[in-house]
């Protein structure tokens, strides 16, 4: 019996990496669970033992990167804040992105896409809200708190990164959006 659940665990790995593919290709409203299932090479009712509508396989996507995401930013706000501790967030955050950088592909320029995780579009806006409040320190001035949202949308690009530069290793998107992320903030608060 083991062996049957480790087959289903593949075979839902496997209709997800197809679905990132044919949604990168199509959109979440143009690809079809048809084309996903041809993609891993099993039937239409066979993907929908696994995943009972395209609403739940999407959501089966982007839970992983709402996750990673809530396991760097919980709890953030009682972690002390200090222009060392600002660059390992900031790393932590970056790091989370970039190993869903696949799902930024049709996330960043697929708008239904947005329509199709409402829920987690919601806890996604508090979790990045909650990190724009702590980027930009104690007694943060309106400069400061603009500054934290722009380092965040730089962060950010790593989700857009796979359509512009796909080659770039993960090394050096990392350093290149800490870097630039820390000279959004500017010196004053992310000296390190």
């Amino acid at each position: 019996m083991e062996g049957l659940g480790a087959v289903a665990r593949d075979t839902k790995s496997d209709i997800c990496k197809a679905a990132i593919d044919v949604i990168a290709a199509k959109g979440v409203e143009g690809a079809s669970l048809r084309e996903i299932a041809e993609a891993v090479g099993i039937t239409k009712a066979s993907l929908y033992y696994h995943y009972a509508s395209k609403q739940e396989l999407v959501n089966a996507l982007l839970i992983p990167l709402i996750d990673d995401m809530r396991s760097v930013l919980d709890g953030l706000d009682q972690r002390p804040w200090s222009p060392t501790e600002v660059r390992n967030v900031l790393t932590e955050f970056i790091d989370s992105l970039i190993r869903h950088r696949d799902v930024g592909v049709w996330l960043s320029r697929d708008i239904s896409a947005l329509s199709a995780f409402e829920e987690a579009l919601g806890e996604i806006f508090t979790l990045t809200a909650q990190l724009h409040r702590w980027l930009a320190g104690p007694d943060a001035s309106v400069r400061d708190r603009i500054r934290a949202v722009a380092a965040t949308e730089v962060v950010g690009g790593v989700l857009s990164s796979s359509m512009s530069v796909a080659d770039a290793p993960d090394d050096v998107l990392r350093e290149t959006l800490l870097e630039a992320s820390l000279g959004v903030l500017g010196s004053s608060r992310a000296a390190a």
